[in-house]
């Protein structure tokens, strides 16, 4: 009961210094943040102001050892506000499902002071899970900052990456003080350029299926920019901090498709054939492989037909199995009269024909 108590009152807190700093027109005190972290409000300040789409809800997630960093950020953006703002901490802030929200999350704001893996992680689980079931994930063009005001170490920033892109989320930059030292886990220098001696602010992001043996493991990371803590703060090439990463040229990355025998020409059925050997072998056949065969020839993929059971259909566990598959990158795209089932709808996008 007292966990609930304190839980309630975190919130009722939280709601009274947002909706003072709101009506006062007024920032919330930064006399506790350091100057980091004050340069670090004003870069999300000017990232989400430029990059953010208006109209959508923006999720700002931190630890409660954060907090402080967060309220600001809050107090900022709702100066001049064009979004609804979700907020979480620890996970355990959520946003209610009513019809003010247009359609999933436009953008998020993670808070890890110090590039810990297992904050993010629990973050993150926090923002996609309610309980124990999978009831709604990002759209999948949101844009996600992941941000800190100490240094990340390259590996550190790697291991985010990776994890992000375990969960398909590709549309993603980290923003973290200058890291000016050789990192002893690559033996290499971490900065690029540097582009003059005062502290900064970093932008780091990567690219995905930049060759057919580096899809969508992260080998490489890029620097996007640099904010110099000076005055009001500057970004020293004021480059694009979302670039297009996916072209429509794939470089033969895989396309593992989970293939439902729903034994119709119109979407799938399973034809069996005798190879020279003798040995039986399993061909998809239908309209509906043939127009994704048209789509992934076009964006030179390869083909990977992710084996299922025979007569697959959805029943609760089955449909529960190709969800964890998706979200494993076990598969990518499911075929065979799938349908917008009511078990899956919230988690997937759908052709329409």
């Amino acid at each position: 009961m007292c966990f609930l108590q304190n839980a309630k009152f975190e919130v009722i807190l939280l709601v009274i210094l947002l909706f003072s700093a709101i009506t006062n027109g007024e920032l919330l005190p930064s006399a506790s943040l350091t100057l980091q972290e004050i340069h670090l409000v004003r870069c999300l300040t000017y990232i989400s102001h430029r990059y953010f789409a208006s109209g959508r809800s923006l999720v700002i997630s931190s630890p409660s050892t954060y907090q402080d960093v967060q309220l600001q950020i809050i107090a900022e953006i709702q100066q001049n506000s064009i979004w609804p703002v979700v907020v979480t901490v620890d996970g355990n802030i959520r946003k209610p499902i009513t019809k003010d929200f247009v359609d999933k999350d436009g953008s998020y704001i993670i808070l890890i002071p110090d590039g810990n893996i297992t904050s993010l992680i629990t973050e993150i689980i926090g923002l996609a899970l309610d309980k124990t079931k999978f009831t709604r994930l990002w759209n999948s063009e949101a844009r996600f900052v992941v941000v800190g005001a100490n240094e990340f170490s390259m590996l550190q920033q790697t291991e985010i990456f990776n994890f992000l892109s375990k969960l398909r989320i590709y549309n993603c930059i980290i923003v973290s003080q200058d890291y000016n030292v050789i990192d002893k886990e690559y033996s290499r220098p971490t900065n690029v350029i540097a582009l003059d001696t005062e502290m900064k602010l970093e932008v780091y992001t990567w690219f995905p299926y930049q060759s057919s043996d580096r899809c969508t493991a992260v080998n490489d990371i890029t620097l996007l920019d640099s904010l110099v803590i000076s005055a009001q703060g500057h970004f020293t090439k004021n480059t694009d901090l979302f670039p297009q990463k996916i072209s429509k040229y794939l470089n033969g990355c895989p396309m593992k498709a989970v293939v439902r025998n729903a034994n119709r020409d119109f979407t799938t059925k399973y034809v069996h054939y005798n190879d020279s050997n003798g040995n039986v072998r399993t061909h998809v056949k239908s309209l509906e492989y043939d127009l994704l065969k048209i789509v992934y020839e076009q964006m030179n993929m390869t083909f990977v037909h992710v084996p299922t059971s025979e007569g697959f259909e959805f029943q609760e566990s089955l449909a529960n199995n190709l969800v964890f598959a998706m979200l494993a990158k076990e598969a990518i795209i499911a075929l065979g009269a799938v349908g917008t089932t009511y078990k899956i709808d919230p988690l997937f996008d759908y052709t329409d024909t």
